[in-house]
């Protein structure tokens, strides 16, 4: 049901929590979990996608071991903290029991590809079923051959005709236990050159589809995510594209001669087939109109701060001031109230922080974290050195400018784990290693080529008169 913020912060301060109208409606605005509505209104997720209905195609390798993989087929309907393998499906009011599927790598990247090629890996690893390939350990390079959880088809066989060309429809029955529906759907023909009405109905749902994310790549960019796009899509279009002759985004993107799978930096976006994805574009100029600059200085969370002043206690210091000249770059424009403000935070985290601190407890996470912070100070430096007038924005690589808007957030993303007390398992750990290994090749690899475009770019600033 949709709902206002008024009424969540009603609730919300029955219960006892402490927050303003305006704190929650930023949140509710930068929430992936919810949807903005006219009027002030919003819908959560399942809200939206509880009751909808999409649809998917199984491999003939599939129909031949009798099992589907669910993979990435219920994105952007299902609650993407869901890892695909937990989905529970149902037949008949029967819940279809989990059962192995047996493929080769390229087979089980596909199947998790709109996750991003560059995480689909992660994803697979996460199957039970793979527990024991220990892919980090492997530098993420999947086996030749091997198993991933599927779904039984078995009780489907025993009931229809099921076979290599029929659908499985699906329908949303509980999206916080992530519990599906699915209804068979016969098409297979034995003249594969005749045309139903269906055939008709999801040419249109096809073309109906095509539009809509053409149409969401003006207006709303590459998003966070390929899920984040779909769902935004979806959930505006669900009338014309949530109905019992839907296709599936696998499908689409085989047919489609406009929507590709493009590389965004270092990840994946649909976007217009063929081109390159751009940094900025009229769904973001808004964030740079009123500085006037290209790339807006990032705020530091509380969190990096608490790696600065661990990483000085791992490193057996005690000098604040080391901590703050780490932090700010040393061309940024900074009040003595500001870098005051600064030092007093910086203080007293680390009254906090080294009452609790145990070097020997923090050893493992100690080296990883030392290493992120060096190329995330790194990083940062970068960025204020690349921060220029809007107008002088396309002089840059847009690709290179992606990339190291991405590893900002990645870096930070790793720094946030290892600020936590907690040590690191020693797969997740590998894993950050080899990521922080790629984040730093990257690094050196764009480095360069943005410097030297920024050259020109202050060459052009001078006219000779």
């Amino acid at each position: 049901m949709p709902f206002s913020a008024k009424e969540l912060l009603a609730m919300l301060c029955g219960l006892g929590h402490k927050i303003t109208l305006a704190e929650l409606v930023d949140f509710l605005d930068n929430d992936p979990r919810a949807f903005a509505l006219q009027k002030k209104m919003y819908i959560t997720r399942a809200g939206a996608f509880t009751g909808q209905l999409f649809s998917f195609v199984p491999t003939q390798r599939e129909v031949e071991q009798k099992v589907f993989v669910p993979g990435d087929r219920c994105m952007p309907f299902v609650d993407l903290d869901v890892l695909s393998y937990s989905l529970t499906f149902e037949f008949l009011g029967q819940e279809l029991p989990k059962k192995l599927f047996s493929t080769d790598c390229n087979t089980a990247r596909d199947m998790f590809c709109l996750y991003g090629d560059e995480f689909s890996a992660q994803y697979i690893s996460s199957d039970p079923a793979c527990k024991d390939l220990h892919i980090p350990e492997r530098d993420f390079e999947l086996p030749l051959k091997m198993n991933l959880t599927g779904i039984s088809l078995e009780p489907i066989f025993e009931k229809v005709d099921f076979k290599y060309g029929d659908r499985i429809l699906c329908r949303v029955y509980d999206w916080d236990k992530g519990i599906i529906e699915i209804i068979p759907i016969l098409e297979h023909k034995l003249n594969p050159f005749q045309i139903s009405s269906e055939d008709m109905e999801r040419h249109k749902w096809f073309e109906t589809l095509e539009k809509a994310l053409l149409e969401s790549f003006d207006s709303m960019g590459p998003c966070s995510g390929i899920e984040e796009q779909l769902a935004n899509v979806f959930y505006e279009h669900r009338k014309e594209l949530c109905v019992p002759d839907c296709g599936s985004i696998h499908e689409f993107l085989d047919l489609s001669k406009k929507v590709g799978m493009e590389l965004f930096g270092v990840e994946t976006r649909l976007w217009f087939k063929g081109q390159d994805v751009p940094a900025v574009g009229k769904w973001n100029q808004g964030l740079y109109e009123d500085t006037g600059r290209a790339i807006p200085f990032f705020a530091l969370p509380d969190f990096v701060i608490d790696c600065y002043i661990k990483d000085q206690m791992y490193e057996k210091k005690d000098d604040l001031k080391e901590i703050i000249e780490k932090i700010l770059p040393k061309e940024l424009p900074i009040s003595k109230e500001e870098k005051d403000m600064l030092a007093l935070q910086i203080e007293n985290r680390n009254a906090i922080l080294r009452k609790q601190y145990n070097w020997f407890a923090d050893f493992a996470n100690g080296s990883l974290r030392h290493r992120a912070l060096k190329l995330f100070g790194e990083v940062g430096s970068l960025v204020f050195e690349l921060d220029c007038d809007n107008k002088e924005l396309d002089m840059l690589p847009q690709q290179e400018l992606v990339t190291l808007s991405q590893l900002y957030t990645h870096i930070s993303r790793i720094l946030e784990i290892l600020s936590e007390d907690s040590e690191c398992e020693e797969e997740e750990a590998c894993a950050m290693e080899l990521s922080l290994e790629g984040m730093e090749m990257n690094f050196e690899d764009i480095k360069p080529l943005l410097i030297s475009a920024l050259d020109k770019v202050k060459k052009n600033r001078f006219n000779v008169i």
